[in-house]
Formats: C-alpha cells, structure tokens, sequence
C-alpha cells in the first residue's frame, strides 16, 4: 500500500491517504492481555470474581474478628467442625468432568469425555491406594500437594478477576497456600498433631519441629514479600488477604479455621470461576443475574456430590470394616484432590479461552 497527498487543491497537500497497490496491508500487532489502552483505560475487574473475592474475606475476616468470643464459647477444637466444612466445600470439584467441554473450541469427542470419566477415578483410585498402603508418607504428600493447590488456585482467581495472564509467582503461591496447612501445623500443635495422628498415626513424627520452623518461616516471608510485590504493583488490596489468612489461622482453632477457610474461601472462591467458564451462563452473568447460574451448578453437581458422599458412607458404615468418620473424610478428599488439582492445572494453562466478558 502507498500513500499521497490529497489530491483536493482546497485543502492543500493535506493528511496523506491510502492508495491500493495490490500488496496486502500490514497487520496490526495487538496488545499484550491485561495491557490498559489509552482510550479505554484498564481493564475493569471482573464482577462475579470481584464479589466473591469480596465475601471470602468478609468471612474469614468476620471470623477472625469474632476470635475472641469464639475461644470463650467452648469446644471449637471439635473434629466436627472441619468435617462439616470439608463436606460443604465438596461440591466444588464435582463438575470437573464437564470443564473440558466448556473450554474447548470445538465439541470433545466421545471418546476423549469416556477417557475422562475412566481417568479422574483411576487417579483418585491411586491416592486412595497409597493411604491405605502408606498413610504416613501419604499425608505428607497430600499436605504438600494442598500448598500448590490452594496457593496456584488464588493466583489464577486473582488473574482472572483483573484479565490478567494466569503466571503464578512461587512467592505467592506460597503466601496463599502456605498459611492453611503450615501455619496450624508449627502454631497449634497440640490440637493438629492428634487429628493427623488420626489419619496417620506416625505422620506428626515424619514433621519435626524442625522443619516445622523453617516452612513457617518460609511462608511468613513469601507473605511479606506478596504484601510489597502487590503494593508496588498497585494492586494495594490484593496485598490483604495473605495477611487475613495468615492471622485467621493464627488465631482461631485449626479445625474451625480450616473448615471455613475450604468452604467459605477456596470452594467459594472456585465456583465462581467455574460459573465464568460454563458457557450456558454468559447471557445470564453479561446482564448481572447469579441465581440462575447458581442453580444450574447445583443441579449439576448434585449426583456427583451424592456419590462422593455415598462412598464416603460406605467406607464409613460397611459392616465389618467400619472406619473413623476423620480418617476416611481426609482419605477420600485427598484421594479426590490429585485429578481435580490436575484438571485445574490444566484449566490455568488455556487462559486465553478463560478471558471471556463477563461484566
């Protein structure tokens, strides 16, 4: 393509116009995603993923407010208390087989959906396996495998929240993940060694104070580190909720806190980003309405959840082979974290599908 000046004596040389010469225009490189144009300016944070970053921490923090009343209420060291928790949050994974399909460009095949359906219980089949044959070494596993989980989980929802590429830093994946299991395990010993020793009995041996000490200290200055990168970065209310956790399980008896961390945090949290990824909820979310979004994640999770739950029942009341409700709750779930943890993986890696508008 060439250019020359309008021809229009009125107007003098004037601005300098396109003339076709048969070459094929030039492409025009796009920005980078999460980049800010001056016309538009950044972009706005996502709605959805905004109120439930919102109302995570409205209720951890309520919680941790109401610490002290807590501590003077009675018995919240109770078992009861986490299992309650864990069993709320568990519907979170239970449409992981339909995420596949969600994000995929073109319709997935029969073949590649019944791979699937086999995989994801094989997997949790093996994790259940190695409790069984290997408890101790399992819990660790399991411990470390919950890290990467929860800390990557709160990258890629904070990315997503900003339309931000999905990179999760190691210093915040440890700000996040970290204060949910190293914290109660190096501050409230007395209370978390026995449920571990429940599930594991010589687990606590295999964390000594040793290294108790030094994923403490690690974690407190991936927090501090976190808390300035974001402060830096401008992002000065991002730089709160490592801090929120990391006082909540300071604070509040480890199997309260745990339980509403799973519940009300991580699963509330995950959710919500399912909802953004389902595409029979674009039209419904554009205009602002969650209820009915809600409602068909409810009726989509309801017989996978059902089934979770059976088997965790049947391991719980089969006769003859009766197990702890603890023990066999912790089983099942950790069992079920290695394929959703994987196929969440899997998730962050096609962000460029994930930056749909949605508000």
């Amino acid at each position: 393509m060439d250019t020359s000046p309008s021809s229009d004596p009125a107007r003098g040389a004037g601005p300098r116009v396109p003339v076709a010469d048969g070459r094929a225009p030039a492409r025009t490189a796009r920005p980078p995603s999460g980049a800010t144009d001056e016309a538009e300016g950044p972009r706005r944070p996502d709605r959805l993923l905004r109120c439930a970053g919102t109302v995570s921490q409205l209720a951890l923090g309520g919680l941790l407010a109401l610490s002290p009343l807590i501590d003077a209420a009675g018995p919240v060291s109770s078992p009861a208390f986490l299992l309650a928790g864990l069993l709320l949050g568990l519907p979170h994974g239970a449409v992981d087989h339909l995420v596949p399909a969600w994000l995929s460009a073109r319709g997935r095949p029969v073949s590649a959906r019944v791979a699937l359906l086999v995989a994801y219980p094989a997997v949790a089949g093996v994790g259940l396996t190695a409790f069984r044959a290997a408890p101790d070494l399992a819990l660790v596993g399991f411990l470390i495998v919950s890290v990467v989980h929860f800390g990557t989980a709160d990258e890629a929802f904070h990315a997503e929240r900003d339309r931000r590429p999905i990179r999760p830093r190691v210093a915040a994946v440890l700000a996040y993940g970290g204060p949910p299991v190293v914290v109660p395990l190096a501050l409230w010993r007395d209370q978390v060694d026995p449920l571990l020793a429940a599930v594991a009995p010589r687990a606590p041996a295999l964390l000594t104070v040793e290294v108790r000490t030094l994923a403490l200290a690690t974690v407190l200055c991936a927090v501090a580190a976190t808390a300035i990168r974001e402060v830096r970065a401008g992002r000065v209310r991002d730089a709160v909720p490592p801090a929120l956790l990391t006082a909540l399980f300071s604070t509040v008896p480890p199997a309260l806190a745990i339980g509403a961390y799973f519940a009300a945090w991580h699963s509330c949290r995950h959710v919500a980003r399912l909802l953004r990824h389902d595409p029979g909820n674009a039209a419904d979310l554009e205009a602002g309405r969650v209820g009915p979004p809600l409602r068909r994640f409810a009726r989509q999770a309801a017989a996978p959840t059902a089934v979770a739950v059976a088997a965790l029942l049947a391991l719980v009341t089969w006769p003859g082979h009766r197990a702890d409700p603890l023990p066999a709750t912790v089983a099942v779930l950790a069992a079920l974290t290695l394929p959703h943890a994987a196929l969440v993986a899997w998730t962050d890696r096609r962000e460029p599908v994930l930056r749909r508008p949605a508000g």
